[in-house]
């Protein structure tokens, strides 16, 4: 071998411990199954490349390592099975194409054999794979050539995935978005009671049932099968709950107990994600007036956002502020709700609600990951309207896969207001947070909105724990709304 062949060689036989051991070690991976495993297994099962997206500390590479083991217990060869991260020290210095050099060392070294006479399929697993500059055309050139592969293929950057993929991997990868665990990983992982995954989906179904349908009343008899157990386990979704809102559902997070360094955590997680994602991937140095925008919009979730006031109060420029957001809202950072119409003109010359939809991230950069903050009305509210948000779109994907969904808000002439609406099948779904012990109150928005839009198959509030049904209306606890994403 050449050098550097053999230091590629050293590095995957590191990377591969399954190679001698023919299992995966127990410190790679969790003993919980968090609800996209089950999809994602799925799919890589029965497509040629699946892609995983999403931010730094989600899971992305521990869920890469399930699925390895999955198909250790499923009796694959363990030599057939490759992983390698783009990202790994060392790599970048042994080669300037490290995709290639991988493979084909992988090919001549470990399985002994040229990728022209394999007959047997092989799952080769790339971590961080949008770290090589020109990955896509050089997966494009693997993928026709049409050996028995399987690709698993994940990375920090989405939006350097999407890109990649629309350039030359159109029709040839599915592109899936992975985010903090789910609140029924964390509330399954908390209690384990496996049965919550199963109400959540029970929940979902029958919401989809409504909607398709125009009939809530197909959702109020789909909870009513799993109403006495989420009204007796009431305490324990609470709990839950209030642990999400403070540090959400970052994996390393969930066994901590001490609040403080979950605080100290997310704040370096922010920092890291900041600094190094804006000058990796959009090669941007001067971070501090993201850090200081960021801020900013933590305070003011969920408003309407005045770019040039936001522009003012930073002494920058309007069309800088406006590519700001739009580089934090890639990175995942922030979401931004356009004006809800079926025309894109009204939608772009409205002004745009802009959320930290991570209740996690907008706590600490707010500096307010305590357990005060779960009383405070002012953190509170903002940070709940922006996990539904968050979550409604989830929500929107289950429901109708493969669209990248959006969630827009509405306002008539008269200041009538609903906070959120997306569409599901074609039909808008407005939905109303009111997380206060009264949530029956203030709901001339959601009613103006049905009125002026016959085709939405009902309204949706979501309430702090009132399950009830009135006019075209539904009122659903927070924690039942959740269990559906």
């Amino acid at each position: 071998m050449q050098p550097s062949h053999e230091g590629v060689y050293a590095l995957m036989t590191e990377s591969n411990p399954w190679w001698d051991s023919g299992d995966i070690p127990s410190r790679l991976v969790m003993p919980y199954h968090r609800r996209d495993f089950y999809v994602l297994r799925k799919e890589h099962r029965t497509r040629p490349i699946t892609a995983l997206g999403g931010p730094r500390q989600v899971g992305k590479t521990t869920l890469m390592y399930q699925l390895i083991g999955q198909l250790l217990a499923d009796k694959v060869p363990p030599m057939r099975i490759l992983y390698v991260s783009l990202d790994m020290p060392g790599l970048v210095g042994l080669t300037e194409n490290p995709l290639n050099d991988v493979l084909r060392t992988y090919s001549e070294e470990i399985l002994g054999e040229p990728w022209s006479e394999m007959r047997e399929p092989v799952h080769v697993f790339i971590d961080e794979i949008t770290r090589q500059v020109g990955w896509h055309k050089d997966l494009k050139g693997w993928f026709d050539l049409r050996y028995p592969v399987k690709y698993f293929v994940a990375s920090s950057s989405l939006s350097s995935l999407k890109t990649g993929a629309a350039e030359s991997l159109v029709g040839r990868i599915d592109i899936h978005l992975l985010l903090t665990w789910k609140f029924v990983d964390v509330l399954t992982y908390a209690t384990k009671e496996e049965r919550w995954n199963d109400i959540g989906l029970r929940l979902r179904e029958a919401f989809s049932a409504a909607l398709k349908a125009r009939n809530p009343n197909l959702f109020l008899e789909g909870v009513a099968g799993q109403r006495t157990h989420l009204t007796q386990k009431k305490a324990v979704l609470q709990s839950s709950l209030n642990r999400y809102l403070l540090v959400d559902g970052f994996p390393e997070l969930l066994d901590v107990k001490d609040v403080g360094h979950c605080a100290r955590r997310l704040k370096e997680y922010l920092d890291l994600t900041i600094v190094n994602d804006l000058y990796r991937v959009y090669q941007v140095r001067a971070t501090g007036a993201f850090e200081s925008l960021l801020s900013i919009l933590a305070g003011e979730s969920g408003q309407l956002v005045s770019y040039r006031g936001l522009a003012e109060n930073l002494g920058t420029q309007e069309r800088t502020v406006i590519d700001h957001v739009d580089l934090l809202a890639h990175m995942l950072l922030v979401s931004q709700a356009f004006f809800f119409s079926e025309s894109r003109a009204k939608r772009t010359r409205r002004q745009r609600k802009v959320y930290v939809p991570n209740p996690s991230v907008r706590g600490s950069l707010l500096g307010k990951v305590s357990q005060s903050s779960l009383m405070d009305p002012s953190f509170l509210g903002p940070s709940v309207e922006g996990m539904v948000h968050d979550h409604a779109k989830r929500l929107v994907y289950c429901l109708n896969p493969g669209q990248d969904p959006e969630a827009f808000y509405w306002r008539d002439r008269r200041e009538h207001e609903v906070d959120i609406v997306v569409k599901v099948d074609g039909k808008p779904l407005p939905i109303e947070v009111k997380y206060r012990v009264e949530p029956h109150r203030d709901l001339g928005g959601l009613k103006a909105f049905l009125a002026e839009h016959p085709e939405a198959p009902f309204g949706l509030v979501v309430t702090r724990d009132v399950f009830d049904y009135r006019d075209r209306v539904v009122y659903l606890p927070l924690t039942w709304f959740l269990l559906m994403v």
